[in-house]
């Protein structure tokens, strides 16, 4: 989850990257111009932060100097704290749905088979074992033929 800080930086960043996934120019006193009253930052926090949304898997910043960022936003949606994890979110302005999930993606059920810690063991001796006849056959034949 993120900070105030972090949350506020990334949703700016998401109103000056627009919808496109590409990477954009974004300069730090756009960002910091629109901070909301009582919040302000220096350009070295600013980077701090955007390190730190990088770092998470944000934003991709494919470079950046101390006055602006080449960046491109990572689109996450995060369920609301009363929401349930793939739930329809039903828009208060009557636009389109969408469907809420929470920070961590279940991976679909996968089919599991149980395999005794014996039989696993067997089976890498035998192959450690198989692998090492080759070698030594390999081996042999270089020397007979080759030496």
């Amino acid at each position: 989850m993120l900070g105030i800080e972090a949350k506020t930086i990334y949703d700016i960043l998401c109103a000056l990257a627009g919808d496109t996934e590409v990477y954009k120019v974004i300069e730090a006193e756009e960002v910091l111009e629109k901070l909301p009253e009582g919040m302000s930052f220096t350009k070295i926090q600013l980077s701090g932060i955007i390190r730190d949304l990088k770092e998470r898997e944000y934003v991709d910043v494919k470079y950046f100097t101390p006055d602006e960022y080449c960046l491109q936003i990572v689109r996450r949606i995060e369920a609301p704290q009363t929401a349930q994890a793939g739930q329809v979110a039903q828009p208060a302005n009557g636009g389109e749905q969408r469907v809420l999930y929470g920070e961590k993606k279940t991976k679909a059920p996968v089919a599991q088979t149980s395999v005794k810690k014996g039989a696993v063991f067997f089976m890498a001796f035998l192959g450690a074992f198989l692998g090492s006849a080759i070698v030594a056959v390999v081996t042999a034949l270089v020397i007979r033929f080759v030496l």
